[in-house]
């Protein structure tokens, strides 16, 4: 099911603006140098950076104010990445590699493959897109918000979802 709903991201789409990238005011960097490709607009960054955007978004260490920094629209729902650690924490036999540098889709927009790994079930390929937002390379809205989904997750920075809680019935309500 889970791999089933991360195809869709696929058809998914994102701000589609041709508006040229903005340069980054500041920034911060980490042991692997991917600040600096996290903020150069001229060219997305490689995939192992793209793939520590998707760890560090999973990360319960990494404080939700650095996180809204790593996704599209996150601004609208900074809690959404502690609901989506508790998911993944709920979902230990799912794992993302990024298996291809990612290939620009116009100024502002790139795409790159994801192999998604369900715990039982072969690697299933999908095609994530990556946007330059505010002086950086985040993780497109639709990518995310497909892969909250696929948790079961709701989120109000997901077009069409007006809420921010889980819709699992795991949860004991009291």
């Amino acid at each position: 099911m889970i791999a089933g709903a991360l195809l869709g991201v696929a058809a998914c789409g994102t701000d589609d603006s041709d508006a040229p990238p903005t340069v980054a005011t500041s920034s911060s960097t980490n042991s692997t140098g991917a600040a600096d490709q996290r903020t150069d607009g001229s060219k997305p960054p490689s995939a192992a950076t793209i793939e520590a955007m998707i760890n560090e978004a999973l990360d319960p260490n990494v404080p939700n104010s650095q996180k809204v920094l790593l996704v599209e629209g996150a601004e609208k729902d900074p809690d959404i990445f502690d609901k989506l650690v508790e998911a993944k924490n709920e979902n230990p036999g799912i794992t993302y590699k990024v298996t291809n540098p990612p290939i620009r889709q116009g100024p502002n927009k790139a795409r790159v493959s994801v192999e998604v790994t369900t715990e039982g079930n072969p690697p299933t390929p999908i095609e994530a897109t990556i946007v330059y937002e505010d002086g950086r390379w985040k993780l497109s809205n639709a990518t995310v918000c497909t892969l909250l989904s696929a948790y079961q997750v709701k989120s109000a920075m997901c077009p069409g979802k007006s809420t921010s809680s889980r819709s699992s019935a795991a949860r004991p309500s009291n």
